[in-house]
């Protein structure tokens, strides 16, 4: 089942702000980075879990087996017993995962941003045409000024025009009709207040 995409980008946004706090202890190596960021890193994993993304999840469960192999007193990228240096050792490579992190979470964040901005140009352009044929008038563009009246004038559209049809199928490829409201709202506003 697919996912908002809308609330999908909040969660990875929520996710980046915890993340920034942690970059910031790791920083000024705080005592109380290692819990932070193991707490980030198990939400993290049920995130994944959740949403069926194994691969994902295997990413963090890696950074995790990782850390505790270091805590265990092994280095991992050689597997040898640790005899002195454990937590300079630690410190590497939990930047290390940090690293890590950061990729798989900008990759996620502009995989869905990218969604999004895909379908408001796909809808601005049919709005503006619609605009400019006069299907659509500045009185009709105010009257939608919320989500179930954007939704009963989407409905509207679908029924009368084939190629509307076309193109929320395309839309529907990448985001769910929740989103298509969202974006039309964020089109239809943004061209009521020109």
């Amino acid at each position: 089942m697919k996912e908002l995409i809308h609330n999908k980008v909040r969660v990875i946004d929520e996710f980046f702000t915890e993340f920034n706090q942690i970059q910031k202890l790791y920083v000024e190596k705080s005592f109380d980075f290692e819990h932070r960021f193991n707490l980030f890193l198990a939400n993290l994993s049920d995130y994944f879990e959740k949403r069926g993304e194994n691969s994902k999840e295997s990413e963090i469960l890696r950074i995790k087996s990782m850390l505790q192999t270091v805590k265990r007193g092994f280095n991992p990228s050689k597997m040898e017993k640790i005899d002195s240096g454990k937590r300079e050792l630690l410190w590497g490579f939990s930047y290390n995962g940090i690293e890590s992190l950061d990729l798989l979470l900008q990759e996620i964040y502009k995989k869905e941003v990218s969604k999004l901005e895909e379908g408001e140009e796909i809808l601005s352009n049919l709005i503006l045409n619609f605009y400019q044929q006069g299907v659509l008038t500045d009185e009709k563009l105010k009257d939608l000024d919320s989500i179930p009246k954007i939704e009963v004038f989407w409905s509207y559209l679908l029924s009368q025009n084939g190629s509307i049809s076309l193109i929320n199928k395309k839309l529907l490829t990448n985001l769910i009709s929740e989103d298509i409201y969202l974006l039309l709202e964020k089109v239809i506003y943004k061209i009521t207040i020109q």
